[in-house]
């Protein structure tokens, strides 16, 4: 564990330094923590002029006494799965970088032949994606809930957030989701040589975000509370799994004779 934390605290000083991550962060940061809320917040009297939204509050809803209040609880639970969005690119951002700038940097086979195990590297790289993830999605869940506690208490004098499904997401989901795309990103970039391509793993994620998000809209469905801790639990079924494929790809054997730089 001490060597890991070594390794960790090597590691996170150079991802403190790269601009481009924290750059990346900020742009997703305003759009979905502050831009996207406060406006579909204060604007969300105009939505729902709009027949079709009129429409789809009724037919997912059936008749309500506070449409707006109902509106604007449907577009928390979309921003909320937005904000997954963040834990998915810090990963994906930081652990490809951690590996493939060892091995472009010839340091990897040189630190594997000292007396550190390739399970205290694979932890000590892992926690240099995953706690930087957990702190800034953290942070920006709490600006999320202060943008929205604000702007909804401007116009109906409540404050939504937090909520139990802001819990879950904020806390079970969204680790889960860390470790996992850390995981694969580290199994990914471990086979490859291009840190952009090991990166676009990340990106992967916002597609089924979406695809969420467009079923709930086409009004198939609604996400719930349920809904969310069955996710929780078919992820929590993956990490294993991903794990043991991570584990098995930082054998120091395997690393040392075949993670080789294209020439």
């Amino acid at each position: 564990m001490k060597k890991a934390a070594i390794i960790f605290k090597k590691e996170i000083k150079e991802v403190i330094k790269n601009k481009n991550i924290w750059l990346s962060t900020l742009i997703i940061i305003t759009i979905f923590s502050i831009v996207m809320p406060a406006g579909l917040i204060l604007g969300s009297e105009s939505i729902l002029d709009d027949e079709d939204t009129a429409n789809f509050i009724n037919k997912a809803f059936g008749i309500v006494d506070e449409p707006l209040k109902v509106l604007i609880g449907f577009i928390l639970k979309q921003l909320l799965l937005l904000l997954l969005f963040i834990p998915a690119m810090v990963s994906s951002l930081i652990a490809p970088s951690s590996v493939i700038m060892e091995k472009e940097n010839n340091t990897l086979e040189p630190l594997l032949a000292t007396p550190i195990g390739a399970s205290e590297l694979l932890l000590g790289k892992t926690l240099t994606a995953i706690i930087p993830s957990l702190v800034i999605t953290t942070i920006s869940f709490i600006i999320l809930t202060v943008v929205v506690d604000i702007t909804a208490f401007i116009k109906l004098g409540y404050l939504p957030l937090p909520n139990l499904e802001w819990v879950i997401v904020a806390f079970i989901l969204s680790p889960i989701l860390s470790f996992i795309i850390t995981m694969i990103s580290i199994i990914v970039s471990s086979r490859s040589t291009d840190i952009r391509s090991a990166q676009g793993i990340g990106s992967t994620i916002i597609l089924p975000i979406y695809l969420i998000i467009g079923l709930q809209l086409a009004g198939f469905f609604l996400l719930s509370i349920t809904y969310l801790l069955v996710g929780c639990l078919v992820l929590l079924a993956v990490c294993p799994f991903v794990l043991k494929i991570a584990v098995k790809v930082f054998d120091r054997e395997n690393i040392i004779t075949k993670w080789k730089m294209k020439a």
